[in-house]
């Protein structure tokens, strides 16, 4: 690779299984050879092997290379994770393979899977919130828009599209939605978005911060996913002429199918300790089970499309603590066995779920309770594999922490635990 004459070192990054982003340094004439021979790394280390079988190997993934815009003695390539033996298979507690593997089985049944995501995040400044503005406030009483240009401008070098962005509700509070791709694309810009912009943030002497939920008074922070099908000619298979909502049979089976799972899904999508305080009655949340066109108070919504490419759904209850990989591919999980069992997703909601909230099953709130959900999930256990064991250990082994401090549960307390967990997740 010519781009790699005048660098220092390659950073080469992962995802554990928890959904953190891991990197080792090295040299570029060894990042030339690591296509091949790859990089070992210790698993041990990062909860994703034994100590006994702790070698695991990093490969890049060449269409996720680039020079980092803040320095140009450096540059950052995403990798997948290989067993280091001799049959150097990928590694199947890899979050990225769990989700290929997902895919392929899409694939098989004649789909191909496409999302965008929201991400909401805060900017800190001197351990404030950085303004005191709200929702579509322009400047100058919104002081985050020289911060989301300069993501905006720094992803486009790096070849990752935006679909819009803007000031939130909350005082410090911003949305950045990047345009929609397929899954496994998504999943890697997500997290490629997530580094620019904490590297950005960063240097112009702030925090920026992805936690759900920051402060108990003021809303917190969500990642919406937009989901859709294709079948194999690229033709959105969500899109129906008939519907009075356009959608198809088979978006509504999809539906139905995460509505099934959207207990045990909260352990997956919405995860941490710290999404159970976001996704709480009054602070535009959802927390009911309900789908309905435009209905922002609904765990699902239909938005508003006008044209077939753009028929989907607005999955609602995601934050940025999830593993966006494991995300995916139990939400696809979910929406296929909907699809193969024809489930009904139920009539529309066209009521505000909010002040109706006693009509509707609720998402469990308290961090045992969602973790037992899991646990049942027998669905969510199949696509996620060898992996779904030790996820679950690891999140009650991070409750158990969490209780060791706070015995006593207060869903309207955000606790320095959570922050420093947290905060820079």
């Amino acid at each position: 690779m010519r781009r790699l004459k005048n660098l220092n070192f390659v950073e080469m990054q992962f995802v554990d299984i928890l959904g953190k982003l891991r990197e080792i340094d090295i040299t570029p004439k060894r990042f030339e050879e690591s296509f091949i021979q790859g990089k070992v790394f210790d698993g041990s280390s990062v909860k994703m092997a034994p100590i006994e079988e702790s070698d695991l190997l990093l490969k890049p993934i060449k269409k996720t290379f680039f020079i980092i815009p803040w320095n140009k003695k450096g540059a950052r390539v995403l990798c997948d994770i290989f067993k280091a033996n001799k049959s150097m298979e990928e590694y199947e507690l890899s979050p990225r393979f769990i989700l290929k593997a997902q895919l392929k089985k899409a694939e098989e049944m004649g789909y191909k899977f496409f999302t965008a995501v929201e991400n909401e995040f805060f900017l800190l400044k001197d351990g404030n919130l950085i303004d005191n503005a709200g929702y579509f406030y322009p400047t100058p009483l919104d002081k985050t828009k020289k911060f989301r240009e300069e993501v905006l401008e720094t992803l486009k070098k790096v070849g990752i599209e935006v679909e819009y962005l803007h000031h939130e509700v909350a005082p410090g509070q911003v949305e950045i939605t990047l345009k929609v791709a397929e899954a496994l694309d998504m999943a890697d810009n997500t997290i490629t978005f997530r580094y620019v912009a904490q590297n950005l943030a960063s240097k112009d002497g702030m925090v920026f911060t992805l936690i759900p939920k920051l402060k108990p008074n003021i809303n917190g922070s969500g990642m919406h996913i937009h989901l859709s099908l294709a079948n194999l000619r690229g033709e959105n298979v969500f899109y129906s002429e008939n519907d009075e909502f356009k959608i198809s049979k088979i978006a509504k089976h999809f539906m139905a199918g995460i509505l099934e799972h959207f207990k045990s899904l909260a352990g997956i999508v919405a995860p941490s300790i710290n999404s159970r305080k976001r996704l709480v009655p009054g602070y535009e949340a959802p927390i009911n089970k309900a789908w309905g066109p435009k209905n922002r108070s609904a765990l699902i919504r239909i938005p508003p499309f006008f044209s077939k490419n753009s028929a989907r759904i607005e999955f609602r209850m995601p934050d940025s603590t999830c593993n966006i990989y494991l995300a995916f591919t139990a939400l696809l999980a979910c929406g296929l066995e909907g699809i193969e069992k024809e489930l009904d997703p139920g009539e529309p909601c066209l009521e505000n779920t909010y002040e109706n909230g006693s009509k509707f099953e609720s998402i469990p709130g308290k961090q045992e309770e969602i973790i037992e959900e899991l646990k049942k999930d027998k669905t969510i256990k199949k696509a996620l594999g060898k992996a779904f064991d030790v996820y679950i250990k690891l999140k009650e082994e991070e409750l158990k922490d969490f209780k060791k401090q706070n015995p006593k549960w207060n869903p309207f307390e955000i606790t320095n635990w959570e922050l420093e967990r947290y905060l820079q997740f």
